[in-house]
């Protein structure tokens, strides 16, 4: 591991056949799978959450500061994966504020702030961007 501040706790249990759980330190919850079980998401599903929410987390306060505590947003997002390789060739991500409170002006500037505002402050984005090194150690428990 590097200076560089980690990141806090994640711990992942299964929990039965097939089935792990993901728990933070702030009591949050997941299941996770394979894509044929219910009620679970899977690990490609997470990713592709991870990218959508960075980059709504990332843009929130200053749609706040805009919009209002209340504004309404939808984010979509969906995956081109290379099944030959077995991984996402591209992850495409559609944010849709509720902009309809400001003229096409103000719009389209808030627009092009937002955009920046997910370029320096989304962590995953920037990360998959720069091709994180993954390390796995397998030890008994």
């Amino acid at each position: 591991m590097s200076d560089n501040a980690s990141t806090p706790n994640l711990i992942v249990e299964r929990t039965e056949p097939g089935i792990y759980v993901a728990s933070n330190e702030r009591g949050a919850r997941v299941r996770v799978s394979k894509a044929d079980t219910r009620h679970t998401f899977t690990p490609g599903e997470l990713l592709q959450l991870a990218v959508a929410t960075c980059a709504a987390v990332s843009s929130e306060a200053n749609l706040v500061h805009h919009l209002g505590e209340d504004f309404e947003a939808t984010l979509t997002v969906e995956a081109v994966k290379n099944d030959a390789e077995n991984r996402y060739d591209e992850i495409h991500t559609v944010f849709s504020p509720d902009l309809s409170s400001l003229d096409p002006e103000k719009m389209e500037k808030m627009v092009v702030r937002l955009e920046k505002l997910v370029d320096r402050l989304c962590t995953v984005g920037r990360t998959l961007e720069n091709s994180a090194e993954t390390h796995l150690k397998i030890t008994s428990k």
